[in-house]
């Protein structure tokens, strides 16, 4: 019988991993059992799904005792969806490790793909589902399927599910009936991988934000929503991390502009914060000050 592992660290990929779970009962031709997390995982599990796989917890950089895992539950294929680590050797080479990257690859390959995607503009892109290889990104693709990156991160996270599902769902029946193919990417050099966003690129600087349009301070807010670091203004010591914004062409005669005020939790504490941008207003409308 196949047997199918899933090695998982953000909630999307836990939610497919789920969705798979409910296509195995009507299946039945297939066995999830395994379901692999870091030790940092965030997100609940499920005590209904407890009961259902097997769940280890371990350090992610640990590749013997993943492999290990994987061995000892004698798996074919491993979904690494959202996993944030690098995938070694043997577990990539006696093991078919398929890889969901939100991007139609070989495009915006590497680190932080949905970010980079946003910040430059990008409002459609694709799920990517591919055999990992030693490489960034690089091995051969099973399948694409078009998404809309429109709207915040969160929007598009329930896209990927969605579609990563029923991508997966196909896959599966592919490899039962020995018709899993997949296709080297072609003109790779040409997009060579982008770094991982660091928390200090979040940072949106005062004497900026009146170079920079509504367009550029959205898109940096939506695609940097939890769980990743936050788009944020510096406070003195502390920072306000912004979490949604509006757009307005005038300043309501109610508000505070945030480059005016004395940076302090108090002084704009229960204040409609404005801030002033290149093409006109931005509303501050949801925040945290840590």
């Amino acid at each position: 019988m196949l047997k199918i592992a899933f090695v998982v660290y953000r909630d999307w990929g836990y939610e497919i991993c789920k969705n798979i779970l409910a296509f195995q009962k009507k299946r039945k031709d297939f066995l999830l059992d395994t379901l692999i997390i870091p030790s940092s995982t965030e997100f609940r599990i499920s005590p209904i799904i407890k009961k259902q796989i097997k769940i280890y917890s371990i350090d992610p950089v640990n590749t013997s005792g993943i492999y290990t895992i994987l061995k000892e539950n004698n798996i074919n294929i491993v979904c690494l969806y959202s996993w944030s680590w690098i995938v070694k050797k043997p577990i990539i080479t006696d093991f078919i490790c398929l890889c969901l990257h939100p991007s139609p690859l070989p495009r915006y390959r590497g680190g932080t793909p949905i970010q980079h995607q946003i910040t430059n503009g990008e409002k459609k892109s694709a799920v990517s589902i591919f055999k990992m290889s030693e490489g960034i990104d690089n091995g051969p693709i099973y399948n694409q399927s078009a998404i809309s990156f429109l709207g915040n991160v969160h929007n598009i996270f329930a896209r990927m599910v969605d579609v990563g599902t029923v991508m997966t769902e196909q896959l599966i029946e592919d490899a039962l009936n020995n018709e899993l193919v997949f296709t080297p990417q072609t003109n790779i050099d040409k997009y060579p991988p982008n770094k991982r966003r660091t928390p200090s690129q979040s940072e949106i600087k005062k004497d900026q934000l009146i170079k920079i349009t509504y367009t550029e301070i959205y898109n940096l807010v939506r695609g940097l929503l939890d769980p990743y670091p936050n788009a944020f203004i510096s406070l003195g010591k502390k920072k306000l991390f912004i979490q949604e914004i509006s757009k307005s062409k005038v300043l309501p005669k109610n508000a505070i502009l945030l480059e005016e005020v004395n940076f302090s939790e108090k002084s704009i504490r229960r204040k409609k914060l404005f801030v002033k941008l290149k093409d006109g207003f931005a509303r501050i409308v949801l925040y945290k000050i840590l």
